[in-house]
């Protein structure tokens, strides 16, 4: 190996941030073949060193060599097409895309499979690290310790030459663990040279040939693993001696023993568990284990009114129905979510406010925050944690794992609770941050408090509890405590135990829960079926067809032909427009432009359309589309180069189009011709052609939206913009192109609407800009991005054209047709929302 070379060399790698250095002329090299551990404190550079090694961060100097070449061009194609891959983290995976779609778009052409096979691809590569989840299931559904399985089978598949794995254990249990090391030593007797990243020094022990070690931005040196002891590593790494890594637990002195329990429960039930019977004394640390998916994460959350819990609940004596968390905390229970970058951080906001948020009214005034006060107070208590920050003002989400999660112990402790639930407390943190958190939720304990800790870290259960229950398919099948809580027994209850009741808790990892009644809405079908991206589309046709049903049978003159031609005529303009707007949404944006775009280009066509011939008829749709596509690249830039926001920039490109079309045009003019407009009209019995060529375009784009490389980009995108540039993705061009294509989609709506006025007018388009958002929320997009079809969106265009025309039929006045409008968008926006597991005016459930 060491005749071959290192396949992976990092050289005088300096990397700064305002006010911090996190890297400074840090080295490494890495053999063919061998699994290099690298150990650090948190914030001591390691992944902002492996960021650069994969090309998804630049240094400010130094120069990165994989498989012998230099990386002149950093980027993460570029270390991909060289031979690199890397399990980030935090999982570089696309919340909106399925798991099979996940692990497609990350392969390079060389090694992406046909669709046709894609599915036996994947499974057979999550198959490998033990990934039991559904190819059509979405990342966002998925457990954390599922997620990082998905982003270690999406690298594992591109047989690297170098493979990075930064904390790739965290979430996982030991079974996960093992098959894990079985691949890593798998692909390092096949040559691929691992570079492993973990806070966790016996499994870098056992896994590693040579470790170095990175403290404060530096290089403090590189040894073989035989060379060295842990003891030797640990001052290493925190620059002193180690002399205990677990506080003293609780001697049971100097508590009364008639004092209430912090936490008493009674016959508890909630989602996943049953009939479990908990009582926390003052000064205890109590764990909770278990298989995942066996209840007891369930639990925690629930207490945390975070999820249903039934039972009798009492917090120091007092019952109390933590039915809500604000409710739980107001009892004296706090939460440390396990799930710290989804649910434990406001990321854009200051360390500061992310400390403060529990407590401002403790610090406010009718309603207003002291701020000196709030400082003081914050300043004291991330000092006392020792939260690495280079000041309060800091935006939390750019700290490192580590400090991330003192950031959130910080807030909690100042909420001073009487029970702290810590899930996952020590995921993602150095060594040395491990025996700050265990001495602070020690300290926490022996006050008189209590700690309710979940853990899948049996050596931290052993170290840190006084007792241990033990979870089986949604009941405690054990409780040990005192002498009896070792890693042993922790382990051999969770894989040999089993409930007391014969009968598994519904949707546990024990027996399947009962079949659910033949039509009832929570049926496994049903729900996939109402939260995938098809099913707006067949509400909303079942919705349209009620309708006109309906309508119908009070006035027969709907179903007339001549009604029939001019209503599809009319969807035509509308499906187009709205595809495009479709296209804005899915990339987590929106094109308010829209509208008067269309309008725009009618004004340009009632300058060129006029003469009737064939050459002017061409040159007026070609001009159309041109500028169309120009504002709509123009709109793409500003957002991406110029960093305005999408409706800042569109708002932008409104203003100036409306004022250009009403420059060109102060009064409707310009007579569109008449052998145009004949042309636009043809039908097909009383179909239009124009109506044929929307749905064509629709499924056109659906396809392209599902089946090839750039709808998946699309997705990609507008599902998470970072990790999908960690995955080599165009970000730039997507967004570009994108745009572009949203304004090329109005112009062939601008066609037809020129076929339908027949006059260029600048207010001709201006509707279309809310009516095209109005379809895009019910076909069920996500305005989040990276949700959405454009099937559904062809069917949200028809349902509003029909609502419209079936409210003349009946004679309803123009407020009912908004009204009727407004209450099929909220009711569509909840239905999926519902289905989706995501809030109506909110993101994700629980953020």
């Amino acid at each position: 190996m060491a005749s071959a070379g290192p396949v992976l060399r990092l050289t005088g790698v300096t990397k700064r941030y305002p006010g911090v250095v996190a890297l400074r002329s840090a080295e490494l090299e890495v053999l063919p073949g061998e699994v290099h551990a690298i150990v650090g404190e948190n914030g001591a550079g390691k992944s902002t060193l492996m960021s650069i090694a994969a090309g998804s961060l630049l240094a400010d100097s130094g120069t990165v060599e994989i498989c012998h070449q230099v990386m002149r061009y950093p980027s993460p194609s570029s270390a991909q097409e060289l031979g690199l891959a890397v399990v980030y983290q935090q999982p570089a995976l696309l919340p909106d895309l399925t798991v099979m779609e996940n692990l497609v778009f990350a392969m390079l052409p060389a090694w992406r499979p046909p669709m046709s096979r894609a599915a036996a691809w994947a499974r057979e590569r999550l198959d490998l690290v033990g990934a039991d989840v559904g190819l059509h299931e979405r990342i966002s559904g998925l457990s954390v310790a599922d997620r990082q399985l998905v982003e270690i089978a999406k690298a594992l598949a591109m047989e690297p030459r170098v493979l990075i794995l930064d904390e790739p254990t965290e979430a996982l249990v030991a079974e996960d663990v093992e098959r894990l090391f079985e691949q890593v030593r798998r692909f390092a007797g096949t040559g691929t040279a691992i570079v492993y990243i973990s806070h966790r020094l016996p499994e870098v022990r056992r896994i590693a040939d040579r470790i170095t070690v990175l403290r404060d931005g530096e290089t403090c040196g590189t040894f073989h693993m035989a060379d060295v002891t842990e003891e030797d590593v640990l001052r290493l790494i925190v620059g002193r001696p180690i002399d205990s890594t677990f506080p003293g637990k609780a001697t049971g002195q100097g508590t009364d023993p008639g004092a209430a329990p912090v936490l008493d429960l009674h016959a508890a039930s909630g989602p996943r568990f049953a009939d479990v019977d908990l009582r926390i004394r003052p000064g205890e640390v109590v764990g909770l284990a278990g298989m995942p998916g066996n209840g007891h994460h369930d639990l925690a959350r629930s207490i945390a009114g975070l999820q249903r819990l039934d039972g009798e609940v009492s917090v120091c004596g007092v019952p109390v129905r933590p039915t809500t968390p604000r409710r739980a905390l107001d009892a004296g229970i706090v939460y440390v979510p396990g799930d710290r970058p989804r649910e434990g951080l406001f990321k854009t906001l200051s360390v500061r406010e992310n400390t403060a948020v529990l407590t401002l009214a403790d610090r406010a005034t009718a309603g207003f925050v002291r701020q000196r006060r709030e400082r003081s107070v914050t300043a004291a208590q991330v000092s006392a944690l020792a939260v690495k920050a280079p000041s309060l003002e800091t935006p939390a989400g750019t700290l490192s794992g580590g400090n991330q999660q003192k950031v959130v112990l910080a807030r909690s402790l100042l909420a001073r609770p009487r029970l702290l639930i810590a899930e996952e407390p020590t995921q993602g943190v150095d060594v040395g941050t491990r025996l700050e958190i265990y001495r602070i939720l020690r300290e926490l304990a022996d006050e008189g408090n209590a700690v309710l800790v979940v853990s899948s870290d049996t050596h931290e259960l052993q170290g840190l509890c006084d007792r241990v229950m033990i979870f089986s398919r949604g009941r405690v099948c054990a409780e040990l405590e005192a002498s009896e809580v070792t890693e042993e027994a922790i382990t051999g209850a969770i894989l040999t135990g089993s409930p007391s009741s014969a009968a598994a808790v519904p949707g546990t990892t024990g027996r399947p829960a009962p079949p659910a009644p033949r039509w009832s809405p929570s049926m496994p079908w049903v729900r996939g079926l109402m939260s995938g991206d098809h099913a707006p589309g067949i509400v909303l046709a079942v919705a349209a067809l009620l309708l006109v049903g309906f309508a119908a049978t009070r006035n027969g003159q709907l179903l007339s032909p001549q009604n029939l031609e001019g209503l599809l005529y009319t969807m035509s303009a509308l499906i187009f427009v709205s595809l495009g707007q479709m296209i804005a949404v899915v990339l987590g944006g929106i094109d308010l432009s829209i509208g008067p775009l269309t309008g725009f280009l009618v004004v340009v066509a009632s300058f060129l359309a006029t003469s009737g011939s064939v050459t002017g008829t061409v040159i007026a749709i070609v001009a159309m589309i041109v500028l169309a596509g120009a504002v709509g690249v123009l709109n793409g830039s500003m957002i991406r180069l110029a960093g305005m926001s999408p409706v800042v920039a569109t708002l932008v490109t409104f203003t100036v189009l409306q004022g250009v079309s009403l420059l060109l045009r102060p009064l409707p003019g310009g007579f569109i011709h008449d052998s145009v407009i004949t042309a636009l009209h043809v039908t097909v019995g009383f179909v239009p052609w124009v109506f044929v060529a929307a749905v064509v375009v629709a499924v056109a784009a659906e396809w392209v939206l599902r089946r090839t490389r750039w709808g998946l980009q699309l997705r990609a995108v507008g599902s998470d913009e970072p990790a999908a540039h960690r995955l080599a993705a165009k970000v730039t061009l997507t967004h570009v192109l994108g745009y572009g294509a949203c304004s090329v989609l109005a112009a062939l709506g601008a066609i037809v609407l020129m076929g339908q006025n027949g006059i260029g007018d600048a207010t001709a388009g201006l509707t279309y800009t809310f009516s095209s958002i109005t379809v895009v929320i019910l076909a069920g997009a996500s305005i989040y991005g990276g949700r959405g079809s454009f099937l559904s969106a062809a069917l949200g265009a028809v349902l509003i054209e029909v609502t419209i025309n079936v409210s003349a039929f009946l004679d309803l006045n123009e407020a009912w047709r908004h009204w009727l409008l407004g209450i099929l968008t909220l009711v569509a926006a909840a239905l999926f929302c519902g289905f989706r597991g995501v809030r109506l005016f909110g993101k994700a459930a629980g953020t």
